[in-house]
């Protein structure tokens, strides 16, 4: 991928997060690791995800210094940097403060299992003891997730495409565990849990989504309604799918 790629992807990612809730404020950040140099590229403070374009995508050291850009980055970043540098495994990170994430945060506990796409996280949902930088990325050990507590979550993956559809699938199943966790429902019994897992796993529902996020964020970029729109690159586009 050329660095505009990167910058294209990413600033879709971040309008299609905005289109599930995700990121209608200030804070969150999306990155994805440039293979073979140690160095990121992610999101810029100032702008919320429904306002990101691709030249608000910045490139960043591991020492967490902003490369050739004169851009605020958040300063919270440096897990991003802590997640690479522990799972070489991992290729994009997304980090937000989506409504139900926050509040599943909240509750200090990974949800619990309402629904078959809940099973994506059925024992990779990790909890960080705080949300101080240091303790993340020790914290989210080999799981695909983390909980902040009182934050947000974070979702990792070797892709963009994987981690940002892990994403939204954790804001919709915290949305049912925070609802109905009061109530008489039940939810799935363990034994049933890796068994539906690979039903939906075999299903490519991540892939599947991520093109439906890119679909939303394409049209949404369309709409008169869009905030500072850009042209997506067609020639792009590609890369972008296979991110």
């Amino acid at each position: 991928m050329q660095n505009d790629d990167f910058q294209q992807a990413i600033a879709l990612a971040c309008r299609a997060l905005a289109e599930y809730g995700c990121g209608s404020g200030i804070g969150g950040h999306i990155s994805m690791r440039v293979p073979g140099e140690d160095t990121y590229w992610t999101n810029i403070l100032d702008k919320a995800f429904e306002e990101m374009r691709p030249e608000d995508i910045v490139k960043m050291d591991f020492d967490g210094k902003v490369v050739a850009a004169d851009r605020v980055v958040s300063p919270g970043i440096d897990f991003h940097q802590g997640i690479y540098k522990l799972r070489p495994d991992v290729n994009a990170v997304v980090h937000s403060h989506g409504h139900w994430v926050t509040a599943q945060a909240a509750m200090n506990r990974p949800p619990k299992m309402w629904h078959n796409l809940a099973t994506y996280f059925w024992g990779r949902c990790a909890m960080s003891p705080d949300d101080s930088i240091e303790a993340i990325a020790p914290a989210l050990e080999d799981n695909i997730a983390i909980l902040i507590p009182w934050h947000g979550a974070i979702t990792v993956s070797g892709s963009l495409g994987r981690a940002s559809a892990l994403h939204v699938t954790l804001e919709y199943v915290s949305q049912l565990d925070v609802q109905l966790s009061a109530t008489d429902a039940s939810p799935l019994p363990d034994d049933r849990c890796e068994e539906l897992r690979r039903l939906v796993e075999s299903a490519d529902y991540l892939d599947h989504t991520w093109g439906l996020m890119l679909r939303k964020a394409e049209r949404a970029l369309r709409s008169p309604s869009a905030i500072d729109p850009f042209e997506v690159r067609r020639e792009g586009l590609s890369s972008v799918r296979a991110a």
